[in-house]
């Protein structure tokens, strides 16, 4: 049965004989899945939470009577792992399916429809992205060269930019897979890895020789983005209370993870220490690198290379008459490119894009902000913040009333950047954590991505390596 508590008592797994004691630090998607895992295996598995709630950057915020997500905000469909999960924790009676409307791409000349077919890999199909006017003519008949250009030559990792660049040309990169994918991941895709922040991509690159004449599957009828009504946070208030096997300690920080005589050594604020058999560390980059500077360096001086960048996003709640407004009413956000001097990095209309969220007496917009290196939003009080998300959401939209209610939620140094050479960085760890601290491991999305499916292959990855160690210890 699993419990959920603020403090707790000195010693796990109190039990000899019935499974090693594994601790679990950070209580977000990919903690409380890795301690999913590891509890199906006989483990006694505790996770230790620092804040007084569960779900890392699955949490959502009230605005103007409406709950809605304020950190991670849906699921893509085409990976099947969080859909299983869903299934599990009974909650597809609240899965419900993104509306399909334009995409907005914000140019100096106003906003332009993202082509369909576009994605991170580039533009699929030739006909929607002429018919976009985001290009130049000199940039379309660039991007149209790609089937005659060699193929990629493989070898060592490069930037998803520099590669869709020598693809499709800079236009196509500034104008579309910038705000795209560097809104995505918060950063820039000219430091990007190709091999780690877009594993599908590099898999196309190096099997077909052109991406625009490559067979592409057949586009699945239904949505390509679901949510819950409730909040993607019931996700993980569900895993914390629904995984036998597993108990959540809310309010307890961990200072550090060391080796002491054979085991490994939890030193717990305002506690005595906690020895276990093993550790799976899903925190951020900068709070691991913490945690395990005293056990082993060399990890620490790795994860300590490892960029975030700070996000903030806003939910803002407008009159109804905004729906009216044509930008709103055919589109389901907007997107910036990071050549644009706005403040603004991503928009979308809850109110248009979410059924659920389509209420009588307001139009919810959730704005977005901040990307690596650009720390401005972060760093601007509330009421700044707000006038200026506000402006600039006017300008492109026509928007001629002042928000009704809006919250906000800040995210200090939470977005991963896999940049160029993050295999190694990782692998780096890896080794260093196996000589070290044997039986730690790391696990989430400063290692894999931000998505949630890249999260819980982390998870069950990390999972697997930590119970194939044990098992060979104990062998």
């Amino acid at each position: 049965m699993t419990t959920t508590h603020r403090t707790g008592s000195v010693h796990l797994g109190s039990d000899p004989g019935v499974g090693p004691q594994i601790a679990v630090i950070g209580a977000g998607v990919s903690g409380l899945m890795a301690a999913r895992e590891l509890a199906t295996t006989g483990a006694q598995v505790t996770v230790f939470e620092a804040a007084d709630h569960v779900g890392g950057q699955l949490r959502a915020a009230t605005v103007a009577g409406h709950r809605v997500d304020v950190g991670a905000e849906s699921v893509f469909t085409a990976a099947p792992g969080p859909l299983q999960l869903l299934e599990e924790l009974g909650l597809e009676e609240e899965l419900v399916g993104a509306n399909r409307a334009t995409t907005w791409i914000w140019t100096e000349r106003g906003l332009r429809p993202l082509p369909d077919g576009f994605t991170p890999a580039g533009p699929s199909r030739l006909g929607p992205f002429l018919r976009s006017r985001v290009l130049s003519p000199v940039g379309l008949l660039r991007a149209g060269l790609e089937p005659l250009l060699p193929a990629s030559r493989g070898g060592p990792d490069v930037a998803v930019g520099e590669e869709l660049a020598r693809r499709f040309g800079t236009e196509v990169v500034d104008r579309l897979v910038d705000p795209l994918l560097g809104g995505l991941h918060a950063g820039d895709v000219r430091t990007l890895s190709l091999q780690a922040a877009t594993p599908q991509l590099a898999a196309l690159t190096a099997k077909h020789r052109s991406l625009l004449l490559r067979r592409r599957p057949t586009p699945s009828a239904g949505p390509a983005f679901v949510t819950l009504t409730s909040g993607m946070g019931t996700m993980t208030e569900r895993l914390a209370t629904s995984s036998a096997g597993v108990e959540v300690r809310l309010g307890t920080r961990i200072s550090a993870v060391t080796r002491e005589a054979g085991r490994l050594r939890l030193s717990v604020d305002g506690q005595r220490p906690i020895d276990v058999d093993g550790v799976v560390v899903a925190t951020s980059a900068a709070v691991a690198r913490e945690l395990l500077s005293e056990g082993s360096p060399v990890a620490a001086a790795t994860l300590g290379q490892l960029r975030a960048a700070s996000v903030v996003v806003a939910a803002l709640a407008y009159p109804a008459r905004a729906a009216e407004l044509p930008a709103i009413a055919g589109g389901t956000g907007i997107l910036v490119p990071s050549t644009s001097p706005q403040l603004l990095k991503a928009a979308t209309f809850l109110s248009t894009k979410w059924p659920h969220h389509a209420h009588s007496d307001h139009v919810l917009i959730r704005a977005s902000a901040g990307r690596a290196g650009d720390d401005r939003a972060i760093e601007l009080d509330d009421e700044p913040l707000i006038e200026r998300l506000h402006g600039e959401l006017a300008q492109a939209t026509g928007l001629d009333a002042d928000p009704l209610e809006v919250t906000v939620q800040r995210w200090p140094r939470t977005m991963p950047q896999l940049e160029v050479g993050h295999h190694e960085r990782l692998a780096t760890i890896r080794s260093a954590l196996a000589r070290d601290l044997p039986g730690v491991v790391v696990a989430g999305a400063p290692y894999h991505g931000p998505g949630l499916s890249s999260c819980l292959r982390s998870a069950t990855g990390a999972a697997t390596t930590l119970t194939t160690a044990l098992q060979e210890t104990h062998a």
